[in-house]
């Protein structure tokens, strides 16, 4: 797992390697092939209904517990089964193809050759040992070789669900039969084929005939937000807050502060001082911001664009150029425009825990010797409660950022959004991505999804302060399924719930691991 990304130049270029991605420019992105050496590999024994199928070959990613399973190796195991899939290898990607019969390569469900245990708590009888060879036989495991296994860096562009892309990272290798294979976290399997998999002993249990359910009250008990500042789900068309961690404390937010912004150049339309066909010139400073290492779209003093097209650049490609460049043009200066931040948090009826310094979410430096660092900050539930605003006040937001991508034609560029989980859920509409150093990886997201006597409704995710853009984008979707429950009546014990001993302690392995049911 990657860890705390963008700390410094150094580590932004290693994250930039280790997803698999090397940025040529806001538009222009390529696959870097780079290898990656594992040390913690298992086989893991693997039921299906009850059934003893087979062996999946595992990778621990950095550590212990945070497992990334061979796709080949379950397609196997769940041939036969309602959620079987096929695989389609081109072009160095995996296409899951659900319903489908696998067919396999071969190589599948060999197991890695791992080092022999050592028992360490039988030193031998030295009576035991051979005077000539030198040789002990009193117990002792002669020392291996330790296991490695090389695949590429982790990458976000691996798989497809069908033809569409998925944003989950995973990374590639070889089989035993030397055939591509991709390892993917176990969690991010159970969603991506909507199934029910818990953890014991070491073992892992798969009950095809149960749909993926997220258990969030047991696994917060076990330290699912530890990897987190603070996080919240609720329903924003009735106000409720299903669950929440930390929701009142004040942390950092990034670029999620543009949501602010987005609201605050919204209220100038409604009020009729701006339009959103106006044309809008860029300044010298807005132009400046755009060509250091936080600039997003690349723009020139006096160049023209729309107040829509800068409201696309905002939200999508999160580009911190446009945020200053919609400042200055609704209030003249990007300082009257943070107190007009300030002052509709104000009268929205946020706490003292919300505070903004710029329009953008980046760091800002003190003019002094010290050269202290400021950033907005926000508590998720006052975060909750602005976008609760913003989607009933302005919904066309939803139109923005649901998109994928969008072409800005004054400058003849096409911006991608950065959410990940557009291509990873059904129904996400939005909404906003985050990362600074301090803030950690952000994610404030909504959710269309329908109650059981079909009223629309929206729901609402955030997560702040991640270690890692795959804690971000998992705890995420957990968040959203886990919503989706709540709003249909469902409990998340199912069946039952696997007793809290079954559950690892690791924060690691519970961000990763998929503990769900087993029939009584």
């Amino acid at each position: 797992m990657l860890r705390h990304p963008f700390r410094t130049a150094t580590a932004l270029l290693t994250t930039i390697i280790c997803t698999g991605l090397f940025i040529l420019s806001p538009l222009q992105v390529q696959r870097v092939y780079a290898t990656e050496t594992h040390k913690i590999g298992e086989n893991l024994a693997t039921y299906v209904d009850d059934v003893p199928a087979g062996t999946i070959r595992t990778i621990h990613y950095d550590y212990a517990y945070n497992r990334y399973l061979s796709l080949r190796d379950l397609a196997v195991l769940l041939n036969g089964t309602s959620k079987s899939f096929g695989i389609n290898y081109t072009d160095k990607t995996f296409h899951i193809l659900p319903g489908e019969t696998y067919a396999a390569v071969g190589g599948e469900n060999e197991p890695f050759v791992l080092p022999a245990p050592v028992d360490a708590s039988y030193a031998g009888d030295p009576a035991d040992e051979d005077p000539e060879e030198g040789a002990a036989t009193g117990g002792e495991t002669q020392e291996e070789a330790p296991f490695e296994y090389v695949t590429q860096n982790m990458s976000s562009g691996n798989l497809f669900r069908n033809d569409a892309p998925l944003k989950y990272f995973s990374f590639t290798g070889d089989n035993a039969a030397g055939k591509p294979d991709v390892f993917v976290s176990i969690t991010d399997l159970a969603m991506i084929l909507d199934l029910q998999m818990y953890l014991q002993q070491d073992t892992l249990y798969i009950q095809t005939g149960e749909s993926f359910r997220a258990d969030l009250d047991a696994w917060a008990k076990e330290g699912l937000y530890q990897e987190t500042y603070s996080a919240l789900i609720g329903d924003a068309t009735t106000g409720e807050i299903y669950q929440s961690h930390m929701a009142d404390l004040s942390v950092p937010i990034a670029s999620t502060s543009k949501l602010m912004t987005y609201l605050c150049v919204m209220d100038a339309v409604t009020e009729g001082a701006i339009g959103l066909d106006d044309p809008v010139f860029i300044s010298e400073k807005a132009a400046a911001l755009s060509q250091t290492g936080d600039g997003v779209i690349k723009m020139k003093p006096g160049d023209m664009a729309t107040v829509e097209e800068l409201l696309y650049g905002l939200l999508l490609p999160s580009s911190n150029e446009s945020a200053l460049a919609l400042a200055e043009y609704v209030c003249g200066s990007e300082e009257a425009f943070v107190a007009r931040m300030n002052e509709t948090a104000q009268a929205l009826g946020l706490t003292d825990a919300t505070f903004f310094y710029n329009p953008n979410g980046l760091p800002i430096y003190a003019n002094s010797v010290a050269a202290t660092k400021m950033q907005n900050h926000m508590s998720a539930r006052d975060m909750f409660t602005l976008v609760t605003h913003i989607l009933s006040t302005y919904p066309q937001i939803l139109r923005i950022t649901s998109q994928k991508e969008a072409r800005l034609d004054s400058f003849e560029l096409t911006v991608k959004n950065s959410n990940p989980l557009l291509y990873n859920m059904d129904g996400v509409r939005g909404l906003k991505t985050g990362t600074t150093i301090m803030s950690g990886a952000c994610l404030v997201s909504v959710l269309e999804a329908a109650d059981p006597q079909g009223n629309p409704h929206l729901l609402v995710a955030m997560e702040f302060g991640g270690e890692d853009s795959t804690v971000r984008t998992t705890l995420s979707q957990l968040l959203l399924t886990y919503g989706k429950q709540r709003l249909n009546g469902e409990t998340s014990e199912g069946s039952g719930t696997a007793p809290l001993s079954q559950i690892p302690a690791n924060a690691e392995a519970l961000i990763r691991a998929v503990i769900a049911n087993m029939p009584d």
